[in-house]
């Protein structure tokens, strides 16, 4: 066990969340265990949330401004940035309760030289709309312990961790996990998967994040996918070229079915059908057959009402 202090940089992208982000960088200095640095990168916002944190004069935070890139390269600027060993990342409209680096700490402490540590969190769908993610295949209760099974857990509900709860080690990575800068969602994905492969994960299933799903601005949304992201199809065509067959092999290829389920749920939802359809169609989709038939049937109803 480690006997050291862990030292924290935080990171947070920032594109046009105003109404979030003082709240957000409020529950980074609410915390029991001290931050080091805030480092806030502005990707080209308009909206005068930048402003708002000019105004609050803390010693902490550090802007550091780019024309609009894209959360990927914000976020790599504020890890390649950061003078800490331990980076957590926070999203601009989410927020940390004030034990949450504390639980980090712990972690490190228990199980040091992971490549991530995280905790469970909690979604938040409107102003008094609160609920858990669906996380299933671990415990609900107990402390830190290393997640040795993240594609089998992820394929089977929500995912176990986000990116606003997690923690890098920069000196285990060492850079080999950028987010990838070109894809506009599943960014955060591919890093986990990428981690889960090839270095240790660290889990406390404390309840220590809220996840503002009914966030403005959202990537989700905003940009829903047609096609299955690439994370997914590198993902796939690892397992089948470097992974022999069994559990790992059928957990990876689970993960990229409940992956292409969702992005057919969004595309239901947002009338497209076709799209849909095509990814439904995908054999791997049948490696959940109860979620594939429920989307389907989804679709059915949808395109019913729609006439």
């Amino acid at each position: 066990m480690s006997t050291s202090i862990p030292r924290f940089s935080v990171v947070i992208p920032l594109y046009n969340k105003r109404n979030h982000i003082v709240n957000t960088v409020e529950s980074v200095l609410a915390q029991q265990h001290p931050v080091e640095e805030i480092i806030v990168v502005d990707d080209g916002s308009t909206d005068g949330g930048v402003e708002l944190l000019d105004a609050m004069k803390l010693s902490q935070v550090r802007v550091i401004k780019q024309e609009n890139a894209g959360v990927s390269r914000a976020r790599n600027v504020g890890i390649k940035q950061a003078t800490c060993d331990f980076v957590a990342l926070l999203d601009a409209d989410d927020s940390w309760s004030p034990q949450f680096l504390k639980e980090i700490a712990a972690s490190i402490k228990q199980i040091p030289n992971a490549g991530i540590y995280a905790t469970a969190y909690q979604l938040k769908d409107g102003d008094e709309l609160y609920h858990d993610a669906k996380i299933r295949g671990l415990p609900a209760c107990g402390g830190p312990r290393l997640l040795d099974n993240y594609f089998s857990v992820a394929s089977s509900g929500d995912l176990p961790f986000i990116t606003s709860s997690v923690c890098l080690n920069k000196k285990v990575l060492q850079g080999r996990f950028a987010f990838p800068e070109s894809e506009p969602m599943g960014e955060d994905q591919d890093v986990w998967s990428r981690v889960a492969l090839f270095s240790a994960i660290v889990y406390s299933p404390r309840i220590l994040v809220l996840y503002n799903r009914g966030a403005d601005n959202r990537a989700c949304v905003n940009n829903i996918p047609v096609r299955e992201c690439p994370f997914s199809r590198r993902l796939t065509d690892f397992s089948e070229h470097h992974v022999p067959g069994g559990n790992l092999r059928s957990d990876i290829l689970k993960y990229s079915a409940a992956h292409l389920l969702s992005i057919a749920k969004l595309n239901i939802r947002a009338g497209n059908y076709r799209q849909a359809e095509r990814l439904l169609r995908d054999p791997r989709c049948w490696r959940k057959p109860v979620h594939k038939l429920w989307c389907e049937t989804m679709r059915w109803i949808y395109q019913l009402r729609s006439c």
